[in-house]
């Protein structure tokens, strides 16, 4: 096997720190090995955002004060949603607001992978190119 680990460097509040992985014991393939890693990485990020706690309550309490002194604009306002929701998910170890409506939307898309099979109720219309048997015949009467 060519790829024996995995590492990944993380920066949170401006200090970087790496995050490796290797194979070894429990951890025997690549699927597991990325795995493995992925949990690392979160595990390591939420260590990091726990240990910079109190960076994150005085933003809440600076992004607080702006809002009110600026006299509730909608920007202002916002940022300091948006303080309080960091600093929870920092407390609680998360990586998801749930306290917006959108949050759902924010989330990356799920893995998917490709296979070199071609399905066997795909029909081969030109060198390496497939449709379903009706849009075959569609192509073909045009």
């Amino acid at each position: 096997m060519a790829d024996q680990f995995r590492e990944t460097t993380v920066r949170v509040a401006g200090v970087y720190h790496r995050v490796r992985t290797e194979i070894e014991g429990r951890v025997r393939t690549v699927a597991q090995l990325e795995s493995a890693h992925t949990r690392a990485v979160k595990a390591k990020i939420a260590e990091l955002r726990g240990a910079n706690l109190p960076a994150y309550r005085a933003a809440v309490i600076a992004a607080e004060a702006a809002s009110e002194r600026v006299g509730k604009r909608w920007l202002e306002e916002q940022g300091a949603v948006r303080a309080r929701a960091i600093f929870r998910r920092a407390e609680r170890g998360t990586f998801v607001s749930h306290a917006s409506p959108w949050a759902a939307d924010l989330r990356p898309t799920p893995k998917f992978r490709f296979t070199g099979e071609v399905p066997g109720y795909l029909v081969e219309i030109e060198a390496n190119h497939y449709a379903t048997p009706d849009a075959a015949e569609q192509l073909a009467l045009t």
